[in-house]
């Protein structure tokens, strides 16, 4: 039988890219053999395969949000999927904004699309797409798992949610983007897996100090949408889940912090299992 398992496909935080970053955010659940993505940053399609999973495995899509390193490369995986002919019907489920995301795509690939149908004669690609712009609460449920959503507060940024997939005897918890949210610890209680995003306080001077040309607001950003690692681990701890696992690092790619900077700060508030996510790292349950 199939081990069930989370991958992390991309972990870094922000959309930032320079030679030796991790990609962006993206992850997969495995229930049972097959395969659930969760956002779908930049990179998202090149790691899946990565990760071992065929593209034909793609049935259902899940947002977090709609900031473009969980999104971005939403688009070219559905096109992707359309021209390798792999897929017959793809469930989305985001937040508002979602359909028109798709829209978008297809018309920025209208001469592309159009060619195709009429020269290779492939199918009609926004039948192959269901989109579903969700609300708190039940998504979804299958055969495998149940779906469910909390509204979490990232920022100026509207309809932002955590997801929670529970099995028959199992239950993973994907904390989006959020500042520290007791109510998140509620949503994911006695969970097997948190995968929670992190932040690093004594990373962020840096970071904007770097960035404060382009994004001269950057730090009041930053604590108004994410959540300290110490707070993570209280988030773990009030929640009395098995497994801890960071993901999402800000700030990312800095030569003078690593992982285990983020570790040792949750560590502070959290002393049960935890793993530092990292690129294609595998997280069985």
């Amino acid at each position: 039988m199939s081990k069930n398992k989370v991958v992390l496909l991309g972990t870094k935080g922000g959309p930032r890219m320079e030679k030796g970053l991790s990609w962006s955010t993206c992850s997969a659940i495995e229930v049972d053999g097959h395969p659930y993505i969760v956002d779908c940053g930049l990179g998202v399609t090149r790691q899946f395969v990565e990760a071992g999973y065929s593209l034909s495995q793609v049935d259902n899509i899940f947002i977090t949000h709609h900031h473009s390193d969980h999104n971005l490369e939403f688009g070219p995986l559905i096109h992707t999927l359309w021209t390798s002919g792999t897929s017959d019907n793809v469930a989305v489920y985001g937040p508002e904004g979602t359909k028109n995301l798709m829209d978008g795509f297809l018309a920025s690939q209208k001469i592309d699309i159009e060619t195709r149908v009429e020269d290779e004669k492939q199918r009609d690609l926004e039948k192959m797409i269901n989109i579903n712009e969700i609300s708190e609460g039940f998504v979804m449920e299958d055969e495998r798992v149940k779906v469910s959503a909390l509204k979490v507060v990232h920022g100026l940024l509207e309809n932002c949610f955590a997801f929670k997939f529970e099995t028959k005897d199992k239950k993973v918890v994907f904390s989006g983007d959020t500042i520290y949210s007791p109510l998140l610890a509620d949503f994911s209680k006695d969970a097997d897996v948190l995968v929670h995003e992190v932040m690093l306080e004594k990373g962020i001077d840096e970071i904007c100090k770097r960035l404060s040309k382009v994004k001269p607001n950057l730090k009041e950003h930053l604590i108004t949408s994410h959540t300290f690692a110490e707070d993570v681990g209280k988030i773990a701890k009030k929640a009395n889940v098995k497994h801890l696992v960071l993901n999402h690092y800000v700030p990312h790619g800095i030569k003078s912090f690593s992982r285990s900077d983020f570790v040792e700060a949750a560590q502070t508030t959290w002393d049960g299992k935890i793993t530092a996510g990292y690129d294609l790292c595998e997280i069985e349950f």
